[in-house]
């Protein structure tokens, strides 16, 4: 079994979907379901490293790492990213995608889960 999980909220947003989403990603993996994650829009910024990361930066970026060690992929996507990275560094757990390639995984998921 395949989900891909679609991060769009901004990390800050209420209500907290995008904590929500890599908490179900890393349940689900314990689960032993095969777990993509695509970072775009507003949730973007977590593709990025942090120098002075606020708590909340820290605690996200730490749920990637472990998500990416139990082996998902986390991938960035859409155009908005390129002017973000000429300042910054990407996170070395995600890899950037087109989005024929978020297409082709969205196919080939049995769930896709946008949030």
């Amino acid at each position: 079994m395949h989900w891909t999980i679609l991060l769009k909220s901004h990390p800050e947003a209420q209500g907290n979907p995008v904590l929500q989403g890599l908490r179900l990603a890393a349940a689900a993996l314990a689960d032993g379901v095969e777990i993509s994650i695509f970072l775009s829009e507003q949730a973007m910024a977590l593709a990025f490293q942090e120098d002075s990361p606020t708590e909340k930066q820290h605690a996200h970026h730490d749920l990637l790492h472990e998500i990416h060690e139990m082996g998902a992929r986390i991938h960035v996507v859409g155009m908005e990213w390129l002017h973000q990275s000429e300042q910054r560094l990407l996170n070395p757990c995600v890899e950037v995608a087109s989005m024929k390639t978020l297409v082709r995984q969205m196919k080939n998921s049995d769930q896709v889960i946008t949030l």
